[in-house]
């Protein structure tokens, strides 16, 4: 399995930043058959959007983003939702960090950013 980094990842991340997401891939192998969003970092931007970082590990065949509606859960509660339709391709057996972007009219109750996960 591979830790691959999009192009404008890979030319922007901090050299810090490139470390903790290795670290992560490193602690969470690939599991045939999965797919898992590992939770990396969760804030809100000044325009209030939500902003999930994680890490896409594939055990699965290729993922594509585009056009896959997913949703932001924190203790097992719909936070938000959100159809997405970058063409993100993630290649199977591989692992990508992405953050993934929730406008406020996509939430449907406050986030408090505490025990959060993503879904498909």
């Amino acid at each position: 399995m591979t830790l691959i980094f999009e192009e404008k990842w890979d030319r922007t991340i901090a050299e810090r930043d490139r470390r903790m997401y290795q670290d992560i891939y490193a602690k969470h192998p690939i599991q045939e058959g999965k797919l898992q969003f590992i939770p990396v970092r969760i804030a809100f931007n000044h325009r209030n959007d939500l902003l999930a970082s994680v890490c896409i590990v594939n055990g699965r065949d290729d993922w594509k983003l585009e056009d896959r509606l997913l949703s932001y859960f924190e203790q097992n509660t719909l936070i938000a939702e959100k159809r997405f339709t970058h063409e993100l391709t993630v290649q199977a057996n591989t692992a990508v960090p992405w953050t993934f972007i929730f406008t406020p009219e996509t939430m449907v109750r406050q986030a408090t950013l505490q025990n959060w996960e993503i879904s498909d």
